[in-house]
């Protein structure tokens, strides 16, 4: 079954769903993919039985030309069906668990919004960037807003379109993920914190230069990157680097960019997750040294227009959004 769920994989990028995914969700990708893998021999075959019954009377060679061409639309006819109905399922289960979020949302005290305005272009690369393509933000979907611990939040799931650098301005691809902002007190060097255990490896945010920590316990787990290694070292004090060794296994890369200290890589979007990402980004805040605060920070240094490195390349194909 994992094979095909490996198959799914390579297909359909659904990077809201992790190789780490829980068991359940994970089974039930699993399951589409081989129902999408195999829908198409039963049907193809079933096709030949018919055309071979229905060509009976033609011509021998005219009739294996007109089956063939049958049998080859309706195996690939019915594997795009099956790629397209298993795709639909899993977006609505995906989409499912993040409205459940309102009501504990609304029960904490906190605001919450069927649509949002999404954050800036440089804000919205820190978790998804493509190197050939401008991103274009659109909205925050089933949006929650509020205070965690006296940090202004905003969490969601950002959906938005790449449009071509290239002179193919036309080709519009969609592209969607759940992310948790809270507000910084002040503008930090840009700083990225990927969980080496818990995140996909095919990370989709801007990639910055690496900057290992030099404590091995702390590089084993996380894949540390900013264009000022000196300054990230300077963060990452004993207190620090002893909390990320800490922080619970989930799907977490931490984003520092804009002012904004940023999650992504959730795969539910639900309340329970959020709050548990809320926890793990007020914790990394409330370590950060003091006197990076008293520090003047430049926008070019907190990420604010700068000319991103180059990321990984995917499709383009739109069917393989979710």
């Amino acid at each position: 079954m994992r094979i095909f769920t490996r198959a799914w994989r390579f297909l359909f990028d659904h990077s809201e769903i992790p190789s780490n995914a829980p068991a359940g969700l994970d089974d039930s990708r699993a399951r589409a993919a081989a129902f999408s893998v195999l829908v198409p021999f039963p049907v193809t075959y079933v096709v030949y039985l018919i055309s071979k019954l229905a060509l009976s009377g033609l011509d021998s060679e005219l009739s294996s030309l007109i089956g063939a061409l049958t049998c080859f639309a309706a195996f690939f006819g019915s594997m795009v069906w099956a790629f397209w109905f298993t795709h639909k399922r899993v977006k609505a289960r995906f989409l499912a668990i993040r409205e459940s979020a309102e009501a504990p949302a609304l029960a904490a005290g906190y605001g919450f919004h069927d649509t949002f305005p999404p954050p800036l272009p440089s804000t919205s690369e820190a978790v998804f960037y493509r190197w050939r393509y401008a991103l274009i933000p659109q909205r925050l979907t089933h949006a929650i807003t509020g205070t965690f611990s006296d940090y202004h939040f905003t969490a969601g799931h950002l959906e938005g379109v790449e449009v071509s650098r290239t002179a193919r301005q036309t080709s519009r691809s969609p592209y969607s993920e759940n992310i948790v902002m809270v507000k910084l007190p002040g503008l930090l060097p840009e700083l990225k914190l990927r969980d080496r255990g818990a995140s996909t490896p095919r990370d989709y945010g801007i990639t910055l230069q690496s900057a290992p920590s030099g404590d091995p316990a702390v590089d084993a787990r996380w894949d540390i990157q900013s264009h000022y290694p000196a300054l990230a070292h300077q963060m990452l004090t004993p207190e620090m680097r002893a909390y990320l060794v800490t922080v619970p296994f989930v799907p977490c890369t931490m984003v520092i960019r804009n002012g904004y200290l940023i999650s992504c890589r959730d795969p539910l979007g639900d309340f329970e997750s959020i709050s548990q990402r809320l926890a793990i980004l007020v914790g990394f805040i409330e370590r950060i040294p003091a006197e990076f605060w008293q520090r003047e920070t430049t926008a070019i240094e907190g990420g604010a227009g700068r000319a991103v490195e180059p990321a990984i390349r995917v499709t383009t194909w739109p069917i393989l959004r979710r």
